[in-house]
Formats: C-alpha cells, structure tokens, sequence
C-alpha cells in the first residue's frame, strides 16, 4: 500500500486536503508548520501516498514519550517507525480501497514474520494511514541479468513464509468460482469491448463458459494458501538489511499456491526467459514439498502455474484498458504487449485442451486483428523489429 514507482516533487498544499495535513500533524505530535508532505507516486488504485517528514530543529524524538504525543493505539510501531527513519508514509485512500482489510492482512503477514510496513496510526473512516517508510528502492529497480538470480529465490522464498500461514484461521476471502468470474470479465467489458469495439456478444457464451469452467477447476484444485494475489516487482521493497519489503497487499485471498509466483515470474512490468522461469519455478515446487505443502509433480505444477497465469493475464489486459479509458492513466497501455504475449503464449501451449483451442482460435481469429490496429501494438511490434 505504498511507494510505487516514481517519486514527485508535487506538495500537499491546504487546498488539496487540510484535514489530511491536520490529521497527521496530530498523530506525530507536531505543528502543521513543521510538516513537510510531498506526494509519490502510486499504483493502480485511486490511493495516495505521500512522504512526511518533520522539521524539529532542536527537538529529538523524546515527545514521543510525554504529551502532547502521537495519539496512536500503538505506541510501540510509533517509536519503531521515528527511531529508525526521518519519514513516514502517509496514506489517503477511499473506501472502496479495502482500508480494514489492510490492517489485517499487515497484522498477518507481520506475525509471520514477513518485513511489512509497521502501521502508526489509521483512521478508517476518512481513508487515512500513517506507516513506516519502507524506502523508495523497488525490487523493478533492482533486476538485472547478473541480479535477478539473487532476488527471485529471496522472493519466492517469502512465499513460502505466506504460505506457511494457516490458511483456515486467515478471515480472509475464498479465491472462488465467483470471484474468479467476477475478475476475469473485465477482459470482454473493457478490453474487448471498450477499447477494441469488438461486441461482446461476439465471443460465443459456450467458448468463454468452457474455458471459465477449466480455469475454475485449474484454481480450485491447487492446494491453497495465503495469497498475496500482487506479488510482483513494483510491490516488493529492497530493504537496507538485504531483506525484501512487502507493500500491496490488501487484496489477499485464500487460493492456489501457483498464483504468487506466477505473479512474480510472469511480472505484466518485466519478462525473463521461459527456462529461467521454470527452473525458478522447479526451486519453489521443492521448497513447498519441503515445508509440507503437498504440490503435484513438476509438469502437473507447470500448467497449473500456467493457466492461473491465463486467468490472470485476460483480466490484467482488461484493468490496463480500464485504467486508461476510465481512470486516465494511458501509461498502462504501454504494458499490454507484455501481458498479450503471456496471454497468446499460454493459449498456444495448451491448445490441444479443447476449452483452449477453441477460444485460442477464436482470439486469433477475431481479436488479434483488432488488437494490430492499436498503437501500442505497432509501436511494440516496431520496436522488436529495430
């Protein structure tokens, strides 16, 4: 739930949201002429996140201790966050944002020992989270051809942390039929529809029902766990200890066990090899079996981490269109090559699974001529063939 890609210089100012400002001087104990505030940039969702930092001259972080002080119902996270940093983070998100789910997916991952931001202080009602500063240095940051090999087993293995947690104790939503349902059909709305205008009518309701109902069983068959269900480069901090940070993690489910590390190792933001992504994968598969979780065989792992990936990647192709035609973020389409081609690249290995070969014809037929008018894809396209 913080930091994402690019830092700004932007300033809150009072007209932008006072009671915001005026919210986290109170928690921290300060004067609104002492707070300093400058937004970062965010992720997908309508949150914002901002950087805070005091000006206390003389003053030391000893008032944590005396009142007037931080009015936080953990005064332990309080002084974690001002003894070992100069800024927090401060967080404005509505309530369609999973706000209570938040603190308790971070008490969660927390008390399985995962590195989570420590929350400071929250107010449920306006939207409003104050928690360490995690630092700026993204995992996306960080890969390179000589890195990738050190981070990728370091990230998988906090999967094995997540999963690690008693699934049945979590409160956390199923990764159901519904919910599967429900997701993957921003695919025909607004990628298919809104952004291709191609009639939604026009995929044959028995074609799209078959391959839901495959993908529903390919979920439901997995051994589930603790999901992060956003696990990849741009939600995971490099911490200064050499430890990873997790942020993003609001949404979390129960559901498979191949969907965070296809999460990772199919990241829509950057694409490694596919024998580097399945030796990576082969060293999870054993790390799960060592800790007691009762996965399938490696080729029986593989299509289950393949096709959790084409759910995943149909209704990733629908969020980037939806986040430029409704929410203004036209970036995203510059994404959409990447995930096509996870998307493409699945339906062609499994293609002899008559629910998949018959919507991969279909999408060949029908969609991918749509898709070579768009400037994103002759954009792409051109620069594969410089």
């Amino acid at each position: 739930m913080i930091p994402p890609t690019h830092a700004t210089d932007a300033r809150l100012g009072d007209k932008d949201d006072p009671l915001f400002r005026e919210w986290l001087a109170a928690e921290l104990g300060a004067s609104l002429a002492t707070l300093t505030i400058k937004q970062i940039a965010g992720d997908a969702s309508p949150r914002r996140y901002f950087r805070v930092s005091i000006d206390w001259g003389d003053a030391t972080i000893s008032h944590l201790d005396s009142e007037p002080g931080p009015r936080v119902a953990d005064d332990q996270a309080m002084l974690l966050c001002a003894a070992s940093k100069t800024t927090w983070i401060g967080v404005t998100s509505p309530a369609s944002e999973n706000n209570a789910a938040f603190l308790h997916v971070q008490r969660l991952l927390e008390s399985a020992g995962l590195a989570v931001p420590a929350q400071c202080a929250s107010d449920l009602d306006r939207g409003f989270f104050l928690m360490e500063d995690l630092g700026d240095v993204l995992l996306a940051s960080q890969l390179t051809a000589e890195a990738v090999d050190h981070y990728y087993p370091s990230a998988l293995n906090e999967l094995i942390h997540i999963a690690g947690i008693p699934a049945a104790s979590a409160t956390l939503p199923p990764f159901d039929a519904a919910r599967i349902a429900e997701e993957i059909s921003v695919f025909p709305e607004w990628f298919l529809g809104a952004h291709l205008g191609l009639e939604v009518g026009a995929m044959a309701e028995t074609l799209w029902q078959n391959l839901l109902t495959l993908l529903t069983d390919v979920f439901r068959h997995q051994p589930q766990c603790v999901v992060h269900r956003d696990f990849h480069s741009r939600n995971i901090m490099c911490l200064p200890d050499d430890r990873l940070g997790l942020i993003d993690f609001q949404d979390a489910v129960v559901g498979p066990v191949t969907y965070d590390p296809l999460s990772l190792l199919k990241d829509c933001y950057i694409q490694w090899p596919r024998l580097d992504q399945l030796r990576w994968l082969e060293s999870h598969r054993q790390a799960l079996l060592s800790a007691g979780v009762a996965v399938p065989d490696e080729r029986a792992f593989i299509r289950d981490f393949d096709l959790v990936g084409l759910q995943r990647h149909l209704r990733v192709l629908g969020v980037f269109a939806r986040l430029c035609l409704r929410d203004g973020k036209p970036a995203y389409l510059n994404d959409l090559p990447l995930v096509l081609d996870y998307t493409r690249e699945a339906l062609a290995l499994y293609h002899s699974e008559p629910p998949i070969g018959a919507f991969s014809q279909w999408f060949e037929d029908e969609v991918m001529p749509r898709i070579a008018e768009q400037h994103w894809y002759q954009r792409a396209a051109s620069v594969v063939r410089e």
